[in-house]
């Protein structure tokens, strides 16, 4: 029996990773496919950035009250009902339909991938975290989404180089993404009890008040905000970065966008680890610093043919820190005693601060590209100085973060030196 339940949790969790990465590939297909996606849609690169406008505003509109839904259904359902649904949309999406159909798909995208997913999502994390540690479950969730990009990914490039055309080749890919949702949607029905864990059994207005009344959801909201902002922008504009920059093919530039997969499982997993042994907000500090401070320089650094293996060096080195940052910035619910009745209402409330910039950035990213068309090397140092603008708000906040929990950070502190200590006596 004890076999039989830790196999169920290994392939619930196998589900969390891989619908957690596949939902979100044909929305954010710019990461590895800009190019090939510009051209199989026609579209300017502002154009692109108001597709991805709509679909960033339908997520910050659902995103709290998807936390509110995820306190009171079970993760079965709303993950099921996800994972098919947005397998469906894709599919659809496939057909390469027209500009304006395109933006109703994606519209409907940012309401399948959140309001009944992503609470649901971190929050059935949470609950795995009450048996290996919050900073482990946040930083392998991370990681196992990023370990399936990467052989996944990687495979799917592959496969997109073999065709005779960019249009074909996205194409399938988009086709293979909707498949792949719907298998997991089921397997995901079958493994997962439809039952509810941590749920709030107060009335959800007052629930909604008790979370907002909370200083600390503002600003961990605020933190992941200046992060998201870094990692979201600077990965889905690299492979453009490439190609206009430095010259590169739009099959290499895929690749390039494929560096996320490899590398950030390194700072995912590493920091989750690393976090529990120091905590996790200053970990995530070293995480924002670390990203500053690359893409200054990949902004900034001269982009001649003798140069670009230094940027692929430095650009490895920011998924590394990206993986730090994206798989810890919900960890900081524990060091501010956030309980588990009011996950899902809380990481509602942070996720619509925190992922605002997929609504104004994107637009405002594409009409500078517009306006520098002959001249990206230019747009991009204003691109990349903003970006490191956001870092740095992220590294305030931290601070801030820290300063306003600080006996809850020192009490945990002193709880990991005691255990700590505990084994050595016991290994002695």
């Amino acid at each position: 029996m004890e076999n039989k339940t830790k196999l169920r949790a290994i392939l619930q969790f196998i589900c969390l990773c891989a619908g957690g990465w596949s939902i979100y590939q044909v929305t954010y297909m710019r990461y590895s496919y800009y190019d090939a996606f510009l051209k199989a849609f026609t579209m300017t690169n502002e154009q692109f950035g108001v597709l991805f406008s709509v679909y960033g505003t339908l997520t910050i509109a659902t995103y709290f009250l998807g936390g509110v839904v995820a306190d009171k259904i079970s993760p079965r359902k709303l993950l099921t009902f996800s994972f098919v649904s947005t397998g469906l949309l894709n599919l659809w999406f496939g057909t390469l339909p027209g500009y304006n159909t395109a933006l109703i798909i994606y519209a409907l995208l940012g309401i399948t991938s959140t309001l009944t997913f992503w609470a649901a999502l971190i929050k059935a994390t949470r609950q795995v975290g009450k048996v290996v540690g919050e900073g482990k479950a946040l930083g392998g969730l991370e990681g196992g989404r990023q370990l399936f990009n990467m052989v996944v990914g990687t495979m799917l490039v592959a496969w997109f180089g073999t065709f005779g055309n960019m249009v074909g080749g996205l194409q399938a890919v988009i086709y293979f993404y909707g498949g792949f949702l719907i298998v997991v949607g089921i397997i995901t029905y079958l493994v997962f009890p439809d039952e509810k864990e941590g749920v709030a059994t107060e009335n959800p207005f007052k629930v909604a008040i008790e979370c907002l009344k909370n200083r600390n959801i503002w600003v961990m909201s605020l933190i992941i905000l200046g992060a998201y902002a870094m990692t979201s922008t600077v990965t889905g504009y690299i492979s453009n970065y490439s190609t206009q920059v430095f010259g590169l093919s739009a099959v290499f530039a895929a690749y390039i966008g494929m560096f996320q997969a490899y590398f950030s499982p390194l700072g995912a997993l590493g920091g989750g680890v690393i976090a529990d042994k120091i905590g996790i907000s200053k970990m995530l500090m070293i995480g924002a610093l670390g990203m500053v401070a690359t893409v200054l320089i990949i902004g900034y650094m001269p982009n001649g043919a003798s140069m670009v293996i230094a940027f692929l060096a430095l650009f490895a080195l920011f998924n590394v820190f990206m993986g730090v940052a994206r798989g810890l910035y919900y960890g900081t619910m524990k060091e501010s005693g956030i309980p588990m009745r009011l996950s899902g209402t809380a990481i509602g409330i942070m996720a619509t601060i925190g992922y605002l910039p997929d609504v104004f950035l994107s637009p405002y990213i594409g009409k500078i590209l517009d306006m520098n068309l002959n001249a990206p090397d230019v747009a991009y140092k204003t691109i990349f100085t903003i970006l490191a603008g956001f870092g740095i708000f992220c590294a305030v906040m931290i601070l801030v973060f820290r300063h306003m929990n600080k006996d809850t950070i020192k009490q945990l502190d002193d709880e990991r030196r005691a255990k700590k200590e505990h084994k050595a006596i016991i290994a002695e």
